[in-house]
């Protein structure tokens, strides 16, 4: 091996061995438990496990396949909550589409917030116009005027509608929210659905008038298509929007249908045909499904609750086995016969739980610092090998040498 290649084997053997060991922090970390870096998992909702998800997304597969809603430039988002446990169930939900008119029910409930702060009444003007004007109509009518009258006076932007102030209505990361929902109002069904969930939970004493409004809107459209869901009660709110310079046709809807237990379905399309069909068609199978998840919960209330385990008997040992006897001594030494009372343990002597823990996990992370050093040590060695014999069995360029003297006159011009 020539010297030059020597040095090229060396150099790349030591690029490799100072990547691999750049590499050992980061390993030692994942072995300690950190996280990767990125999106922060989405906040955990409560799960009793009671909702089937694979039952409901075969069901929302075949659903969508029955219709032929099948495009790329399709989409069909559903959020849904068992009001009786809390617990959800998500298709395709964070979708961000275009809110149309859906922003109204948020920004109602911020108005609805200051009415039950006493900050203000119904009769209060705002904007030139009665606070009850302005949320009937922007409710119950969907009036454009009277949103964009209630974002100004909150202070917000036309485009935005006041989404970073509603954020709170929700437990979602502030990692989750696109630049888009704060600057042009676009939504997901997963937002949209734990804004109708706080709205239901808040109820009349949080938010006044807000439901009642939307128990008016749409009679006969949207979940009311449906004729049961009509008869259970329905609190919607639908959003229509055709962005024609970007060919997306937006139609949703959000509801607090009253079942026995109630709902909250929350569908949000793009480019889909005979929408309001298809939403009152979803609302109608989770009502159905909600019956079940009544008697599902019905079983679980009555069944019994499991025994306890019983509590093992603590084993007796032998008198012989346990600690000797203290040897006899003089009464004037024990003090009246009696054996001297054991040192009491200070809590100097006893290592809180913390410490221990902190010890172990010192142990842990050096141990795994170490076998990780093995391992890149060992696989260094490897490439180390596989370089060289790589050298060796590259051919040896020689080096270019003038021509003999015999050769040279081969090449002399001749006179």
């Amino acid at each position: 091996m020539k010297k030059h290649e020597k040095y090229n084997t060396v150099k790349q053997f030591a690029c490799l061995l100072l990547a691999c060991l750049l590499l050992l922090p980061a390993a030692a970390f994942a072995e300690g438990g950190g996280e990767v870096a990125g999106q922060l998992p989405l906040a955990a909702e409560p799960d009793s496990g009671i909702i089937d998800s694979d039952a409901l997304n075969s069901w929302m597969d075949g659903f969508l396949k029955e219709h032929d809603i099948t495009g790329n430039w399709q989409d069909f988002s559903v959020g849904f909550c068992y009001t009786g446990t809390g617990d959800c169930w998500y298709y395709d939900a964070d979708v961000w589409m275009y809110s149309a008119s859906l922003y109204k029910v948020p920004v109602s409930m911020l108005m609805a917030e200051k009415e039950a702060a006493g900050e203000l009444t119904p009769e209060s003007i705002v904007m030139g116009c009665t606070l009850e004007y302005l949320e009937s109509t922007a409710l119950v009518y969907s009036n454009n005027d009277s949103g964009h009258a209630m974002v100004s006076f909150l202070g917000g932007t036309y485009n935005g509608k006041c989404s970073d102030m509603t954020e709170k209505f929700t437990d979602l990361p502030a990692e989750y929210f696109s630049q888009d929902f704060l600057d042009v109002s676009y939504y997901t069904a997963r937002y949209m659905t734990q804004v109708m969930k706080t709205l239901y939970t808040g109820g009349d004493a949080a938010y006044p008038h807000v439901i009642p409004y939307l128990e008016q809107a749409q009679p006969n459209e949207y979940f009311n298509l449906n004729p049961t869901l009509k008869s259970y009660g329905v609190a919607q709110k639908y959003g229509a929007f055709e962005e024609t310079y970007a060919g997306k046709n937006n139609n949703h809807c959000a509801a607090i249908i009253y079942t026995p237990t109630p709902i909250i379905v929350v569908v949000m399309t793009r480019n889909i045909g005979e929408y309001q069909a298809r939403i009152a068609e979803v609302g109608a199978y989770l009502a159905d499904y909600a019956l079940d998840l009544d008697e599902k919960a019905k079983e679980a209330a009555a069944a019994p609750d499991p025994a306890p385990p019983a509590a093992a008997e603590p084993e007796t040992a032998p008198a012989a086995a346990a600690e000797p006897a203290a040897p006899e001594l003089p009464a004037d030494q024990t003090g009246g016969g009696e054996a001297p009372a054991a040192a009491p343990v200070t809590a100097s002597e006893v290592p809180p739980a913390e410490a221990v823990v902190e010890e172990e996990g010192a142990r842990r992370v050096p141990t795994a610092v170490i076998v990780v050093g093995i391992a890149v040590l060992s696989a260094v060695g490897g490439a180390f090998t596989v370089l060289s014999r790589r050298n060796r069995r590259q051919p040896v360029r020689r080096e270019e040498q003038p021509p003999r003297e015999e050769e040279a006159d081969r090449y002399r011009p001749r006179h």
